[in-house]
């Protein structure tokens, strides 16, 4: 049995909160300032004390994961809240890794965004995989809508701080297009929804002070193809009517991964789904 360090223990939590994670991105998340040569024998030490597993793939990053001996400890630690799944069989894995991984590199864009400006985002400032029940106006639909992750960023901008949320959506270019619009009345309506009763307060309100914005983000294909595939997707957006009628109430907007990571996320790296084609930061604003 070894003795786990800090940056072993910041390293079991953060794999057990992202569920998959490469050896590099785990670098960059919890020891940037280490070299990937001791981030690979730290995470080496964990396998063997049969807290940590990896996946190998030919030709492509480390994958490592805990192992349910490393999500028990991390449960018992009480550092973060216990998370309702477990990683699924080893096939799973491999079909899920490259959506993770594409999810784990957006935070990270937040993260070291945010190391750079003195802003507050780090390494659990997004949860995975956040449900949201709701029903449509009338009350008779029931649904869910499950964003891949639910960020959190305190953004300081002339000695003023500012809480921003975003629901994070983030599409490998495996659906159409006209399917990944669809995933936006997901948000309209849970927006939407109002139980009857008690001044029929927004079901939202119970969870976020305002809003989140959604944010999808595109990744899986060169960036030419990605720009096309944003620019199809505000089309669609446009066309539907519940979804663009959804202006403001609901802000949406599109980026792609290599835009994001490449600039970053106050840079004008996103496109508005809906009214007019302007370059805006992840947050909203104009460049």
């Amino acid at each position: 049995m070894i003795t786990v360090d800090v940056l072993q223990r910041e390293a079991l939590t953060v794999l057990y909160w992202h569920r998959l994670m490469s050896t590099e991105q785990v670098r960059r998340l919890v020891a940037p300032a280490l070299s990937p040569v001791t981030v690979r024998a730290k995470l080496a030490d964990l396998r063997r004390a049969g807290l940590a597993d990896r996946i190998t793939r030919e030709h492509r990053p480390r994958t490592w994961h805990v192992t349910p001996v490393g999500a028990e400890a991390v449960e018992a630690a009480g550092t973060v809240d216990a998370r309702a799944y477990r990683l699924p069989g080893t096939l799973v894995a491999h079909l899920l890794q490259e959506h993770t991984l594409d999810v784990v590199e957006t935070g990270l864009a937040f993260v070291e965004t945010a190391r750079r400006r003195g802003d507050e985002c780090g390494p659990l400032s997004w949860t995975p995989e956040v449900a949201h029940q709701f029903r449509d106006r009338a009350g008779d639909r029931r649904g869910v809508v499950i964003a891949d992750a639910v960020l959190q960023y305190v953004l300081e901008e002339a000695g003023r701080r500012s809480q921003r949320t975003l629901f994070v959506e983030l599409d490998r270019a495996t659906m159409p297009v006209a399917r990944l619009a669809r995933k936006l009345v997901g948000y309209i309506r849970y927006h939407d929804h109002a139980p009857a009763g008690a001044g029929r307060k927004p079901v939202w309100r119970e969870r976020y002070p305002r809003f989140p914005r959604v944010v999808i983000v595109l990744s899986g294909a060169e960036q030419p193809a990605l720009e096309r595939r944003l620019a199809d997707l505000r089309a669609h957006a446009q066309a539907m009517p519940l979804v663009s009628t959804a202006a403001g109430r609901v802000d949406m907007i599109a980026t792609t991964l290599p835009h994001l990571v490449g600039s970053g996320p106050l840079e004008p790296v996103a496109m508005p789904l809906l009214g007019d084609p302007r370059w805006v930061s992840v947050f909203g604003r104009l460049a």
